[in-house]
């Protein structure tokens, strides 16, 4: 289980991504149990959102949208937030750096990718004036619609509590080096970002690698 989150500004707007996921890692140990290489399947959903509003900021309680224009009209919406809800299906490899010395309580490393691909998403808007929501879908033509995929490169430090043939919890820091859309396919584009890791392990092979 896991919650990521991204933080992006700008001069004029905030905008915010939040990945949950949750999913189950087979791991692999090799070389006296000093190495974990996982690989599994993973359902995240991507949650964006930009409005200052609701974040927090020191800014304006909305902003404009230009959903209209020709040679003769230009139309604007007054918008509070514009909201984005992603659903995800991926496969996530990942490998570990475990310390040689066996303790119940010990800390390790890793890195990995993940490659997602989406299954769903939905879209809404939250106006100023309420009496625009008759606009709503003139507007949404103009925002952009979910990633069809995205990918993830990561870091990320581990504190596992059990010892290695045994069952135990781990939680485990994320800190995303890149995350990679399709050109263009973007809603928001993140820049930072970190998050938290909860893990079950069970062993199902004791023999040592």
């Amino acid at each position: 289980v896991s919650d990521q989150n991204y933080d992006y500004y700008s001069d004029q707007i905030k905008s915010l991504m939040t990945i949950n996921y949750i999913g189950l890692k087979f791991e692999y140990r090799v070389i006296k149990n000093l190495f974990g290489l996982s690989a599994g399947l993973r359902y995240s959903r991507m949650i964006t959102s930009i409005g200052r509003d609701s974040y927090m900021s020191s800014g304006p309680d909305y902003f404009y949208v230009n959903f209209n224009q020709s040679d003769l009209i230009t139309e604007y919406a007054k918008v509070c937030e514009i909201n984005q809800k992603g659903d995800y299906l991926g496969i996530p490899l990942e490998v570990r750096l475990y310390p040689r010395k066996e303790h119940k309580i010990k800390l390790y490393y890793k890195a990995g990718v993940s490659f997602n691909l989406k299954v769903h998403s939905i879209s809404d808007i939250s106006f100023f004036d309420k009496s625009m929501e008759q606009y709503q879908s003139d507007v949404m033509k103009v925002v952009e619609n979910a990633s069809p995929n995205y990918t993830t490169f990561h870091i990320g430090l581990g504190l596992k509590i059990g010892k290695t043939n045994k069952p135990g919890i781990s939680v485990e820091t994320y800190t995303p080096i890149r995350v990679r859309f399709p050109k263009g396919s973007y809603f928001v584009n993140p820049l930072a970002g970190s998050g938290l890791q909860l893990l079950l392990s069970v062993p199902l092979n004791n023999k040592e690698q």
